[in-house]
């Protein structure tokens, strides 16, 4: 009830954007649902633009149109969300994807990202995601990815991502 009425509250000033900062967090699996159909059939009716801030995956879904992912404070793939949960192109955004849980792997061990996340005043040089990353090499050490364009067969234009070795994720992810 909490979140719906701050959704309301929210509401009441018909802004044209509503940033949702983990708007699901501690719900159960159902009110999650209702939270998320609420902020959707708002955004559609209200011609308004959704923000939605939140580390799981799974709840986007059905919601966004693009997912820009974050790592250590540094938007790492940009990508439409379809592209995202088919192919990602950024070795973070393939370990997020991995360790949603799903119905067809009931009693394996659920997938986790190895390492520890950085201490943000102290970010590595380089790629911040390299410590944790299976596909690092020396320049991911020295040199920080720029958030380059994924040019891709079949991928779309307006897609990103903030690693040297894309080419070998999307590879990989197919």
């Amino acid at each position: 009830m909490r979140q719906r009425i701050m959704i309301a509250m929210a509401m009441a000033l018909e802004p044209s954007l509503i940033i949702a900062d983990e708007p699901t967090t501690a719900l159960d699996v159902t009110v999650q649902a209702q939270v998320m159909d609420l902020l959707a059939e708002l955004q559609r009716e209200l011609h308004m633009g959704l923000i939605l801030i939140t580390h799981d995956l799974g709840v986007v879904a059905d919601v966004a149109d693009t997912i820009a992912v974050m790592y250590a404070g540094r938007i790492v793939e940009r990508a439409p969300v379809h592209e995202i949960y088919r192919a990602p192109a950024h070795p973070y955004t393939r370990g997020l994807l991995a360790s949603i849980p799903r119905l067809d792997q009931k009693g394996q061990d659920l997938y986790a990202i190895k390492g520890l996340p950085p201490n943000l005043t102290r970010i590595p040089p380089g790629c911040a995601f390299h410590p944790r990353c299976p596909m690092a090499q020396d320049v991911c050490v020295t040199e920080e990815p720029p958030l380059a364009r994924v040019t891709y067969e079949g991928l779309v234009a307006e897609r990103r991502s903030a690693c040297h070795f894309w080419k070998e994720t999307l590879d990989a992810s197919r």
